[in-house]
């Protein structure tokens, strides 16, 4: 009978010889990576951008509103294509690093893990101005494959930049007649909005932990992607200015004023109406006061879209000239920083 006993004591020593699942290696919080070779390239990182409805409101108090910080929801994608089914994303840490702007706040991280009514993952955000960095967590025998999101608020250049648009109340009387030049009372309003120099992109690296079903390793891997957060079509402020063009042509000299305590000052206007009313004013009035400012006209040294646009440079002051009565013929509307 004794025999008989051998089988179990085979399988007995045999799983005693066994060697333990592979568990990654943890160094200040984060595993390291050692991706094996086959498994390198089997997730893939996609991303989306769409439009949101954050507000700079909600995150920080401004004594000043600040215009163009742009909202956008962030998709991300994590893509299983060469894993089995019976392999999961047990840990991830999706970092966003922006480029051409920063991260003012996050709001609504939503995932696809599991189950609202149980927790199903572990998800912590972390924000700083040049980076995002969502960490998660599977629970039970979750998957972090799949889709999750957040709606992050971008401030386009970087640091806002503090700038002037030009109020001009009554510029007619209730006769119809206009308001002459010396009564005007015009108001320099501060706003503040990013440079937008450029458009704002990220690079996205998701490292990951993959535990494999056979054989329950778990593995560090990673992968990248890169996305553009806001397009050139989203930088322009909505603002307008006063330049002069001949007929088909494009703007090359600009309308500002000028007073010994404030110096020159391109008048920008919060909307193409008040633009536009202005322009008639003058093509009635043939003025060259504006309150106590002097009408005057300028050529910018270099142009380039967004830059600040209220208070002139040294070198644009330079190019000063008189507003001429031919001049107003040449008038012309349009978006501030555009010719």
């Amino acid at each position: 009978m004794r025999p008989a006993l051998l089988p179990p004591l085979v399988a007995v020593v045999l799983g005693a010889c066994s060697a333990p699942a592979h568990r990654p290696e943890f160094s200040a919080g984060y595993p390291v990576h050692d991706c094996p070779e086959a498994l390198e390239g089997q997730v893939q990182l996609r991303a989306e951008v769409r439009p949101a409805q954050l507000s700079a409101a909600a995150f920080r108090e401004n004594t000043i509103a600040t215009t163009g910080a742009v909202a956008r929801r962030l998709l991300i994608s994590i893509i299983p294509a060469g894993l089995n089914p019976e392999d999961r994303i047990v840990w991830s840490a999706l970092s966003a690093d922006s480029l051409g702007g920063t991260f003012l706040g996050w709001d609504g991280l939503q995932t696809e893990s599991g189950a609202a009514d149980k927790q199903s993952e572990i998800a912590t955000v972390a924000l700083a101005p040049g980076q995002l960095k969502i960490t998660r967590v599977a629970q039970r025998k979750t998957n972090l494959a799949g889709m999750h999101s957040i709606e992050v608020l971008l401030m386009p250049g970087g640091i806002a930049v503090d700038d002037t648009v030009v109020r001009i109340p009554n510029l007619w009387q209730q006769n119809g007649t206009p308001v002459p030049g010396n009564a005007l009372a015009p108001q320099f309003v501060p706003v503040r909005h990013p440079p937008a120099l450029d458009i704002v992109e990220a690079t996205l690296q998701l490292d990951f932990v993959v535990q494999i079903g056979k054989t329950r390793d778990e593995w560090t891997c990673s992968a990248e992607t890169r996305v553009t957060l806001v397009d050139q079509d989203s930088l322009r402020q909505p603002f307008w200015d006063v330049g002069l063009a001949m007929p088909n042509s494009v703007r090359r000299e600009w309308l500002a004023v000028f007073a010994p305590d404030r110096g020159g000052v391109r008048l920008a206007f919060e909307s193409p109406a008040s633009a536009h009313a202005f322009v008639d004013w003058l093509r009635v009035t043939h003025s060259t006061q504006l309150g106590s400012y002097e009408l005057r006209v300028f050529k910018p040294a270099t142009r380039r879209s967004g830059r600040p646009f209220g208070s002139l440079t040294e070198e644009a002051m330079q190019t000063f000239r008189p507003l001429a009565a031919e001049d107003l013929r040449a008038l012309a509307v349009g978006p501030v920083g555009e010719p």
